[in-house]
């Protein structure tokens, strides 16, 4: 009788481990998922670029290259969709497609917002397409003027107005 209680118990005990073994992997994947669709910070450095010699689209008011997370250049393009200055000048509200070129974290944002006459600014938006499309956007950057003998910012060109910034990518949203 004693022998079948140890038995028993053993084959419970047994039962229970293989259980917990087959459900860690599962947790492991659900927190993984989780680790992704947490908020993601992207910083990056842009500059003004030509636009493309005719008969292609020429854009409006301005497009955009520069570089995403220390990243070539390319891995970060943009382009000025809509520009108008404020009255006294101070403010200039702007929207903007903003395009990071990341492997599978690859999206394309639309921004709306501002920039103040000392280059400060702030944006908000959304991802449309690509790595996160729904998750919400906040831009931040700061323009710094041409230098003629050195790069305004690291890694930017000679003699170009540049701006170093962040772009938060919010949450990925729930299907």
């Amino acid at each position: 009788m004693r022998t079948t209680g140890i038995h028993t118990r053993v084959a419970s005990f047994v039962g229970a481990v293989a259980l917990v073994i087959q459900i860690s992997p599962a947790r492991a994947t659900d927190q993984d998922q989780d680790h992704n669709s947490r908020p993601v910070d992207i910083s990056f450095t842009k500059w003004g670029v030509a636009a493309p010699p005719l008969p292609a689209p020429q854009p409006p008011f301005g497009l955009l290259e520069g570089f995403a997370d220390g990243g070539p250049v390319g891995s970060y393009v943009g382009e000025v969709l809509w520009r108008q200055p404020s009255v006294n000048g101070h403010v200039i509200g702007l929207e903007a497609m903003y395009e990071v070129v990341d492997g599978d974290r690859s999206f394309t944002a639309l921004i709306r917002g501002g920039q103040n006459a000392a280059g400060a600014a702030h944006f908000d938006g959304v991802i449309l397409a690509g790595w996160r499309a729904g998750a919400r956007v906040e831009v931040v950057y700061q323009r710094y003027f041409a230098n003629a003998t050195m790069p305004s910012c690291e890694g930017a060109p000679v003699n170009k107005n540049c701006f170093v910034g962040i772009i938060h990518v919010g949450r990925a949203p729930r299907d």
